[in-house]
């Protein structure tokens, strides 16, 4: 959603598969987080405990991902939710679980799940897979299709690093991990700013606001964009 191209298929399709969106000595240094973070916290890791720390903190304005957010959502964008998912070696369960986050279906997002993948993505690993056009329209999967192959699904066979932006009305399905080592994802919820965050009723720790710039405040929905909410227009870029 950084250039033309890009918005226009996420607005189309439902979701955006965005490469390299961390690279080089970061991606590093994230995996490395993660694992430290993770064993740190211990899970469920979710954002009261992840922003708390600098690296978690900062990742949340990483241009790459929050120039796409914000090229849907302007200055009325808000971090709704973040997490830490991690799947150990040889999993079981149902390859499948098709759902929508919420059904508001319509040509645009009230809300995008950006989920950044630590690890390569193969069909062993059990990629992220989304039935593309499914965020119109009110349909849910039925009891038979929940665990079941749709006919248009599309895998995302993501590199570590890679990003998936998904609206949260369409139909997507994490995967199963099958093998010898680990399923890492980061997963940054991000709406409009007037949606209620998950567990908003639980302060956010005091690293979150120390040196916090005014863009910083209002992700993490402690500062309005403005003084009313009829009082702006929205302006996606």
């Amino acid at each position: 959603m950084i250039t033309r191209e890009e918005k226009e298929f996420f607005l189309e399709h439902g979701y955006l598969h965005a490469k390299g969106v961390l690279s080089g000595d970061y991606l590093s240094f994230i995996q490395q987080e993660f694992d430290r973070v993770w064993d740190l916290e211990k899970p469920p890791v979710s954002q009261h405990k992840l922003l708390k720390h600098r690296s978690f903190l900062d990742l949340v304005e990483h241009a790459p991902i929050l120039q796409r957010i914000q090229a849907i959502f302007g200055s009325q964008t808000q971090l709704l939710q973040y997490d830490l998912l991690r799947q150990g070696a040889h999993n079981s369960g149902p390859l499948r679980a098709w759902h929508r986050d919420f059904t508001f279906p319509g040509e645009r997002p009230l809300s995008i799940n950006t989920i950044i993948m630590l690890n390569q993505m193969t069909e062993e690993r059990g990629p992220t897979r989304v039935v593309p056009g499914t965020h119109r329209g009110e349909a849910i999967p039925t009891g038979e299709q929940r665990n079941q192959p749709l006919p248009d699904e599309v895998a995302v066979y993501a590199e570590p690093g890679d990003a998936v932006f998904i609206n949260g009305a369409i139909w997507h399905t994490g995967g199963i991990n099958k093998t010898d080592g680990v399923r890492r994802g980061i997963y940054l919820y991000y709406g409009y700013w007037w949606l209620k965050r998950y567990n908003a009723e639980i302060a956010l720790p005091w690293q979150a606001f120390e040196g916090a710039s005014e863009q910083r405040l209002r992700l993490l929905g402690i500062k309005m964009p403005d003084k009313d909410i009829h009082m702006y227009a929205p302006n996606p870029s």
